[in-house]
């Protein structure tokens, strides 16, 4: 959880003892890869925060294709925004989510429920300071730039902005989860590496 404090003093101070009441109230879960930890359809009421492994969340068309909509690690990004897994969408509005949130490798989380986290979230306005703004980057600015990015630019500009957000993306992710990603085909992704080298 010392990764998760340094994220959090980025924005806020907290003190040691407001850190261990914040720890107290989640849950160390391990989970083996290949695991789906919420399918399409439930109502999501938890949110999970990676602290090893590898994880997406995926929705699967009418042809039975599926498409990943977000890779979630530890590693290094631009923003920090892969480290949660959520969708408040489908908790707030009390309908069943459109994702699946599959576990890619053997992985570790820290969980609380979403009510937990309301309850938690408003004992102290530091704590909702916190939330606003982790929901306008986690949610509102960085799904609005996926949305354009996918409607707006071509295979290049979309692979040239994960490269910039994810440096060490190809590290961790297998190409065929990042071509799901950037919405290509493999060879796409393919070509586009070796265009790049």
């Amino acid at each position: 959880m010392k990764y998760f404090r340094k994220m959090i003093e980025q924005f806020i101070t907290i003190s040691d003892s407001e850190w261990t009441d914040a720890c107290a109230r989640f849950e160390k879960v391990t989970v083996s890869k290949g695991t789906v930890i919420h399918q399409s359809g439930e109502i999501f009421s938890t949110i999970w925060f990676v602290n090893s492994g590898l994880a997406r969340s995926y929705f699967t068309d009418i042809n039975g294709r599926d498409f990943t909509w977000q890779l979630y690690f530890r590693g290094r990004s631009k923003h920090g925004l892969n480290h949660f897994l959520d969708d408040s969408v489908s908790f707030y509005e009390k309908t069943g989510s459109m994702l699946n949130f599959e576990v890619l490798e053997d992985a570790s989380f820290y969980v609380i429920s979403l009510d937990e986290l309301d309850k938690f979230i408003s004992t102290d306005k530091k704590w909702e300071h916190l939330a606003r703004i982790w929901l306008h980057n986690t949610y509102f600015a960085a799904t609005y730039k996926r949305v354009i990015s996918l409607m707006s630019e071509t295979a290049k500009e979309r692979y040239e902005r994960l490269l910039d957000e994810y440096p060490g993306i190809f590290n961790q992710v297998k190409s065929y989860h990042i071509s799901s990603y950037l919405g290509i085909a493999p060879q796409t992704l393919s070509k586009l590496k070796n265009e790049s080298r």
